[in-house]
């Protein structure tokens, strides 16, 4: 864990992308194999039960913006600004991270709907094979799933890959349109009055699976994600600052998180605003640990190194860990154990999804990121315009010889 292969890792960010994969697999578990059943859920108060086994939907949401932060921040690093993000670049980028892995898990998923295994065979009264893989690979398996209903389990993780990639296919374009940062913050504002009536008004008259599951449910989260991450470039903050944005992001995200019942909480529930509340306690949390991590001020703790684990490897783990999921349940439900069993069956599903998800990004994942972006990195390079702008711009020598490297 303190190889040079991580040196250069956010800790803070890969905790928090390891609380939302692990709610995620206790989500995922818990559906099928309730843990109230065992005695310590039975007397667990239910509040406590909910937020450790019933918040996968908030770790999504978090998902969100985190990665809206994460690659603008890398933009940023290899065009300094977002008016200068190549969208040949950035579509390589997006590629190079994400097709190589989806390519692979959606062969082994149609093998396994052709050779009949249950949990993984797609119900050909509502769609075909062939209609759910052109879903995946065009980003709209979430709108299949809203108009003819839930594909199997390892399949319907792919709605929200869907909305985020959709999300970046539009990001370079809506760049090049309005040119300035903050026409972007403008267009985040906008994503904020949208997206909540998304999620509640919009498309509910399908009806068959989430409505919610839309492309444009999600923009305010990804869009804050990608402000916070132009706003931790662009804006220096002093001490007493940071620790105010961490206060307060830290209360708008515990607050739903965790005090569910609170009668303000209940109410920006109803109108979806408590995922609105939450995209904005992450952003500020993620722009409090990226000035930390730029002052050299962070230091990982070790009790937290399984949750950077997780954290490092969480898009592996998340497209990966439903075949964990029906192996384990499978075999739990044959074996016909007792309820009191499931206390052994989560800790052990959590940790082979991290082994499965550890092997896939060692030996598959990050290797084909690597090769790709190497081949693709001509279009990573600032045209020289640029960078002589950059040269003689307000204080940017030092980005410029990293752009050199």
């Amino acid at each position: 864990m303190t190889s040079n292969r991580y040196s250069n890792r956010n800790s803070g960010i890969d905790v928090l992308r390891g609380l939302a994969i692990l709610s995620v697999i206790l989500l995922h578990v818990n559906i099928r194999i309730p843990f109230n059943q065992t005695f310590v859920g039975n007397v667990m108060p239910d509040s406590i039960y909910k937020i450790i086994f019933w918040s996968g939907y908030y770790g999504v949401c978090m998902f969100f913006v985190i990665s809206g932060f994460l690659i603008t921040t890398s933009s940023l690093q290899k065009w300094n600004s977002l008016g200068n993000v190549s969208p040949r670049g950035f579509y390589a980028m997006r590629f190079a991270r994400i097709m190589p892995l989806l390519l692979l898990l959606l062969l082994v998923l149609s093998i396994l709907h052709l050779s009949g295994i249950k949990g993984f065979v797609i119900n050909s009264e509502r769609m075909s094979l062939g209609e759910a893989v052109f879903a995946a690979l065009t980003f709209h398996i979430n709108w299949l799933e809203i108009t003819k209903g839930y594909l199997p389990g390892a399949w319907d993780v792919l709605w929200s890959l869907s909305i985020e990639e959709t999300f970046y296919l539009f990001f370079p374009l809506v760049l090049l349109l309005l040119r300035k940062e903050w026409q972007f913050g403008l267009l985040t504002v906008v994503f904020l009055v949208i997206s909540p009536f998304a999620r509640t008004i919009w498309f509910t008259h399908y009806g068959m699976a989430e409505p919610d599951h839309n492309h444009f449910a999600y923009l305010d989260a990804l869009a804050l994600g990608c402000m916070a991450a132009v706003i931790t470039k662009r804006v220096e903050f002093k001490k007493g600052q940071l620790l105010a944005i961490a206060a307060v992001g830290l209360f708008l995200m515990s607050s739903i998180l965790f005090f569910r019942g609170w009668t303000p909480v209940r109410a920006l529930s109803k109108i979806s605003l408590n995922v609105t509340a939450l995209s904005i306690g992450t952003a500020l949390v993620l722009i409090w640990m990226q000035k930390r991590f730029l002052s050299g001020k962070q230091r990982p703790s070790v009790l937290t190194g399984w949750l950077r684990f997780f954290g490092r490897n969480s898009y592996e783990v998340y497209l990966t860990h439903m075949f964990i999921v029906f192996l384990l349940v499978k075999y739990y439900r044959t074996l016909n154990l007792a309820g009191e069993w499931a206390w052994a069956l989560y800790p052990t599903v959590i940790l082979f999804s991290g082994i499965l998800g550890e092997l896939v990004a060692r030996y598959f994942s990050n290797p084909m990121n690597r090769l790709l972006r190497e081949r693709f990195k001509q279009y990573s390079v600032l045209k020289p315009a640029v960078i002589a702008k950059t040269i003689t711009g307000k204080g940017k020598q030092q980005d410029s010889a990293r752009f050199r490297e």
